[in-house]
């Protein structure tokens, strides 16, 4: 979902029914006593297989930034991203007041991290903040019982919140039983009773929270793996119920000024050009929920095509683009030559589960609209959809698929329906109504163990996630999870474009094409591939947390996953197998299922065959050697021009590409393609999880190999 999850400083909280007059407007700021004290932040990340999250940690720098200016501290507040490092400085101090985030991919590593500050000395005090957090107070009162190793839990926008919370801790000299004033946006445990505060009302412009790369506190992250982040707005105008944004508490969209904005990236800019040169990233990740629906987001890229132009940086941007106004979304991407990652994330576009899901303010058509236009630019087009909402059934999640396919999105990237604590979907009543039931498995490179002070911490954070309803069977999940498979691997990042292409002008649907795949017998490697994804899809899930939590405390186990053996994205590591291993089953299965295609549309003419044969050897050819054996150049021959064919938006008959005479073609990488692919794997590696976490970070298209003709010593008369 397009929650806040990039923002620490933005957490779900039970004021989803709260009125601004349940809300405390202002704080006064009045620090009584001197202090050094040291205050600590931390959004911790796991770094064993790969670091799992990339972003730098903006979010608890713009906590520390404001919590500076208006507490006026001695010591600056220290912030953490790598556990190694915080073992490192534990080795040397011990801090008074330490803060962790909480998202899903952090959340049991930020409790362990807590216990173990518990057990150095029980008198620190330890805070959290995040949207990883239920919504019912009942179940917030809960999870403050559950974790006595957290003081205090901040909800909402951390920055008033936290800033007050110091205050109060320093002029009661860390002695929270002494705190008697409310500390609102703050729930904790006073006297053996859970306070469920009031809500402090959010900040209204966000220029008041001083830039964290302005004041420097960004610098040390400049590492070459850190994918910088900025936020121009927060909140979201739309009320999706699997989404932490969709509480009413987020539904006012707030603003940083464009000064600000400018000048921030005008800094990273400069940064990133070093970082580059070096071999490191090269990309921004703006994580707001919306960005390029409204008009100064069109600024925002004007400062950003002058980034590009200045610095050479980003060449990729990966956001949430707007959920409507389509027309400004699109002349955004186009300021900025087509960097920005377009998102049309419709989730489902069934009229009943949009309803039920409080998403049927949101124009689906727009969304759909926009692969077409994305195109265009040359962009990256990217649309979303969850498996398992409520009121979702097997055909209904068919024909989203089938619909966004069909409007040509480079990408379709299927998700099962996670269930985050702080969103409505994961509320008793939903759960009921729709009889979700609910398995857990391990997240993706979110595992491994750290040594703090002597100890070794164990850790893997679990996520749930809804496998059946009272519309969907688990054998209907598992059916889809399938029909996930061979999308990505025959249509996603265009690895069968001229082959789509060609189906598209014979009049056919694109997803005509994978259903026949999708029911097609198979046979030998392929056959044995999917067997093994479903057999994995069912093994990752567990009926009970307690006993995967339980597991996760064992080294040998988190070495399995550190290794690969288990806890990887399935749909992206297969494909990344597939690339490396099984190619010519690969190819043999679309050359089959499109021969048949045609035979079932009464169009297997002899031109029509020959011309998917050789469509499927140039799509194989550009795909070739793009990871490894990069020197190695893929070549074929060709009976007809597929690079004006691919080009052409407009095609009238196959005949106007016939060549006269066959051309061998080579497929070439320029240097720009070189630069970005040794780049990335630097980043992340050429085995099977690393080429799969490729895939997810670029603009696949941008990296596919170029065809160059000459003639062929064979002619076709």
């Amino acid at each position: 979902s397009n929650s806040s999850t990039s923002n620490s400083s933005t957490s779900n909280s039970s004021t989803s029914n709260s009125s601004t007059s349940n809300s405390k407007k202002q704080i006064t700021f009045k620090l009584e006593k001197n202090t050094n004290a040291e205050i600590w932040l931390v959004d911790p990340t796991y770094t064993q297989q790969q670091i799992s999250s990339e972003s730098m940690p903006a979010a608890i720098g713009g906590i520390a930034t404001f919590t500076e200016q208006n507490l006026n501290l001695e010591k600056p507040i220290k912030l953490f991203k790598y556990p190694e490092k915080l073992a490192d400085e534990l080795e040397h101090t011990i801090p008074d007041i330490i803060g962790f985030s909480n998202y899903v991919w952090n959340s049991q590593l930020s409790f362990e991290l807590a216990k173990r500050m518990k057990e150095i000395n029980p008198t620190i005090i330890t805070i959290m903040g995040g949207p990883n957090y239920p919504v019912e107070k009942s179940e917030q009162e809960q999870f403050l019982k559950n974790h006595p190793e957290i003081d205090f839990y901040i909800i909402g926008e951390g920055e008033v919140a936290f800033a007050n919370l110091v205050m109060n801790l320093l002029n009661y000299d860390f002695k929270k039983q002494n705190i008697s004033s409310e500390l609102p946006s703050t729930h904790y445990i006073f006297q053996d009773m859970p306070v469920i505060s009031s809500t402090i009302e959010r900040i209204r412009d966000l220029s008041e929270i001083p830039s964290p790369y302005l004041k420097g506190k960004m610098d040390e992250f400049f590492d070459g793996k850190l994918q910088p982040t900025i936020q121009t707005t927060r909140g979201c105008p739309f009320g999706c119920t699997f989404c932490v944004e969709g509480l009413s508490y987020y539904s006012k969209v707030y603003r940083n000024g464009s000064e600000k904005t400018s000048q921030e990236l005008e800094y990273i800019g400069k940064k990133m050009f070093e970082i580059r040169s070096k071999g490191g990233r090269n990309d921004l990740w703006l994580v707001d929920s919306n960005f390029g629906m409204y008009n100064q987001d069109i600024d925002t890229c004007k400062t950003i095509a002058k980034c590009q132009e200045k610095f050479h940086w980003p060449d990729y941007i990966q956001c949430d683009t707007g959920k409507n106004n389509k027309s400004r979304v699109l002349d955004a991407a186009k300021l900025v030559n087509g960097a920005i990652r377009l998102s049309g994330s419709v989730q489902t576009l069934d009229p009943l589960v949009l309803k039920n899901i409080k998403r049927s303010n949101i124009s689906s058509d727009d969304l759909i609209q926009l692969a077409m236009e994305a195109s265009e630019i040359q962009a990256d087009s990217r649309s979303e959809i969850i498996l398992g909402m409520p009121g979702e059934t097997l055909e209904t999640h068919f024909k989203t698929n089938q619909t966004i396919v069909d409007a040509g999105f480079n990408k379709v990237d299927n998700y099962q329906l996670m269930l985050i604590p702080g969103t409505e979907v994961t509320t008793p009543e939903t759960m009921n109504k729709y009889d979700m039931k609910a398995n857990y498995r391990i997240l993706p490179r979110c595992f491994g163990y750290f040594e703090i002070l002597g100890k070794t911490i164990y850790s893997a954070e679990i996520e749930k996630i809804c496998v059946s309803t009272n519309t969907l069977s688990f054998d209907d999940y598992i059916k889809s999870r399938k029909l996930h498979l061979i999308i990505h691997l025959f249509y996603n990042d265009g690895f069968f474009s001229t082959v789509s292409k060609f189906i598209n002008f014979l009049g056919i649907s694109v997803f005509d094409w994978i259903k026949l795949i999708y029911q097609h017998e198979l046979t030998g490697d392929i056959k044995n591939l999917f067997d093994l994804f479903l057999n994995d899809t069912r093994n990752e899930l567990y009926k009970n947390r307690d006993e995967l939590y339980n597991l996760t405390q064992n080294k040998e186990l988190i070495d399995s996953y550190i290794r690969g053996d288990l806890g990887y994205n399935l749909l992206f590591v297969y494909k990344a197998s597939v690339l490396s291993k099984h190619i010519d089953s690969l190819m043999d299965l679309a050359k089959d299922t499109v021969l048949e295609l045609l035979i079932k549309n009464n169009l297997e003419s002899p031109q029509n065959t020959q011309f998917v044969i050789d469509s499927l050897n140039y799509d194989r050819c550009i795909n070739s050697n793009i990871f490894t054996n990069l020197d190695d150049v893929p070549s074929t021959t060709i009976s007809f021009n597929l690079k004006q064919f691919n080009d052409d938006k407009q095609i009238s008959s196959l005949d106007e590409y016939k060549f006269k005479n066959e051309k061998f073609v080579k497929f070439i990488l320029n240097s720009k393609q070189r630069d970005i692919i040794q780049r990335s794997i630097a980043l992340y590696g050429i085995t099977n999880l690393g080429v799969g976490r490729i895939l997810t970070k670029v603009f696949v298209k941008n990296i596919l190999r170029h065809p160059t003709y000459q003639e062929s010593s064979h002619s076709l008369n």
